[in-house]
């Protein structure tokens, strides 16, 4: 599956944003946490058109966000220009971080880890990118989201929507991902979103696992 290309044509063809404005509900608790632990700089993996960008970007973090969408890159900059805020926007995959090793204080993957053909090589790419002390943050769909089942089945648990790939999780396969990981924060959050233009047309409510982890020592 070219899903790469699925989603280069859902942001074409947005006509404004593909998501909602509002940033994901789980920033409430991860910005109080990369705070307190001291950390300073944010990437924001699959950063989109920069909802989630903006949000860290106000609490006065030093903010990276990465995409494979040239489109996206350039309306999240839009949007941030428009609120007078700063952030390093760059092409670039989620496997293979434009970073050096050990370097990046706060990964975040927010509605993106559904979408990875293998997130066992995202977490290992997180790995070598992360600081010592780093941390990462993920949501994951789960087995309940309303959006299950939608589309061709392509997989365990996998669904091909519009040429992009929708895969859930089951808890103890989550947290066998996790593995090489110290949690230090894991929930089950739902939210209910709007549409999102022509690529899912109607409200629908996302059920997840977010977890927050450093890697092993």
């Amino acid at each position: 599956m070219d899903q790469d290309q699925g989603w280069l044509d859902a942001y074409k063809s947005a006509t404004s944003t593909l998501w909602n404005e509002n940033p994901i509900p789980v920033l409430d608790h991860a910005i109080p946490l990369i705070q307190g632990r001291g950390k300073r700089s944010v990437v924001d993996v699959g950063c989109g058109d920069g909802r989630n960008l903006i949000a860290l970007a106000k609490a006065g973090l030093q903010c990276a966000g990465v995409d494979i969408s040239l489109t996206a890159l350039s309306n999240a900059s839009q949007k941030l220009l428009s609120q007078n805020l700063n952030a390093f926007l760059l092409a670039g995959r989620c496997n293979d971080l434009p970073f050096a090793d050990h370097t990046v204080d706060v990964l975040t993957c927010f509605d993106l880890f559904g979408q990875l053909e293998s997130p066992e090589a995202f977490l290992n790419e997180a790995q070598r990118a992360l600081s010592p002390g780093g941390i990462i943050f993920i949501n994951a769909f789960t087995i309940n989201d309303s959006e299950y089942g939608k589309g061709e089945k392509v997989g365990h648990h996998s669904f091909k929507y519009k040429n992009t790939l929708f895969r859930f999780f089951e808890e103890e396969e989550f947290r066998g991902l996790l593995r090489d990981w110290e949690v230090i924060h894991f929930e089950v959050r739902s939210w209910n979103d709007p549409p999102h233009g022509h690529f899912r047309p109607y409200p629908h409510r996302h059920e997840n696992y977010y977890t927050a982890a450093t890697p092993a020592a």
